[in-house]
């Protein structure tokens, strides 16, 4: 008879079973730790740096609790270890996700559907002639650091335990499909979220799989995640995900939706699918030019699955 809660050849709950059980204790200490945060600084304002922290550390406990207690795993085997490639993988994740975003910012401006203002530097004035101050670099550090944190948890639960537990009850292409339909549905529900705004997240977040895939770690994906959120909202003045944040430049969307991704950001747009495949080609070269063939998840499965065939054909008929 078939056990539903407990894989019989590992021991351990059933992946559907401890991503559930994860979501339940990552609610729980988030409520823990938003009252505690009211409490203790009177208020938390919505999308706010403070708010972000509180949500970047109940993730990072319950993905700790989850990993340890039902995975039966260590939390840096999720992709988190500190090496000479991590603070390097984070840099050319911004990097990459800077280009893109410069790419789409003056695409969409070429064709006319969005409307240049002029520089604000994160203040509230904006006009040609506004230049940055020294009172600008706190906003900005402070508008960098809550993206940071958000880059973090968002990749640390869901590249980091959906992902990989879903990669262990399924496979890898479905884990792809189920992990990134659940990260483009969660996105319709922000500030002026919409279906195709949500479908295109859909369709491109595998590019942050794709960037886990081929490192076997979440550096990478931080990295990209971070630069495409500050780079969209915090420099090019798009809203992120409809999340409107203070920016370098002041401009405006004025063609239609589909095309300028209106009010919720170039994320909305759908020329970002072909923009977002420059982002695999620079993952894919980056890659090979700091690793060596074989470390990436998929590389090692593959010579997982082959081990395996191996020895089930070398060994003795019984």
């Amino acid at each position: 008879m078939k056990n539903y809660f407990v894989n019989p050849a590992t021991g351990l709950l059933r992946a559907g079973w401890r991503i559930s059980l994860f979501v339940v204790i990552f609610f729980a200490i988030t409520a823990v730790g938003m009252v505690a945060a009211r409490a203790i600084l009177g208020s938390l304002p919505k999308l706010s740096p403070q708010q972000f922290t509180v949500l970047a550390i109940a993730a990072t406990i319950a993905v700790y609790l989850a990993r340890r207690y039902f995975d039966k795993r260590s939390f840096v085997s999720l992709g988190v270890r500190v090496d000479r490639f991590a603070v390097l993988d984070i840099v050319s994740g911004i990097v990459i996700s800077a280009l893109i975003m410069t790419v789409m910012f003056f695409m969409l401006l070429h064709i006319g559907v969005i409307e240049f203002h002029g520089f604000s530097w994160w203040g509230e004035t904006v006009g040609p002639d506004v230049v940055f101050t020294a009172a600008a670099l706190p906003i900005m550090l402070t508008v960098f650091y809550k993206f940071a944190v958000v880059a973090w948890w968002e990749e640390l639960v869901f590249r980091g335990y959906f992902l990989q537990n879903l990669i262990a009850g399924t496979s890898l292409l479905w884990a792809t499909a189920i992990s990134s339909l659940i990260f483009g549905l969660i996105h319709i529900l922000n500030p002026d979220g919409t279906i195709m705004g949500g479908l295109l997240i859909v369709l491109i977040t595998p590019q942050l799989i794709y960037a886990y895939v081929k490192t076997g770690q979440l550096w990478l994906p931080v990295g990209l995640h971070l630069g495409w959120n500050f780079f969209q909202a915090s420099v090019f003045g798009f809203p992120a995900s409809g999340q409107v944040s203070l920016s370098m430049i002041s401009q405006s969307p004025v063609g239609p939706e589909w095309l300028s991704g209106g009010k919720f950001g170039a994320e909305g747009s759908i020329l970002i699918i072909p923009v977002t495949i420059l982002s695999y080609l620079m993952i894919h070269y980056w890659v090979r030019a700091t690793r060596q063939p074989g470390q990436g998840v998929f590389e090692m499965m593959v010579a997982s699955s082959d081990e395996s065939s191996q020895v089930s054909q070398s060994a003795p008929a019984t």
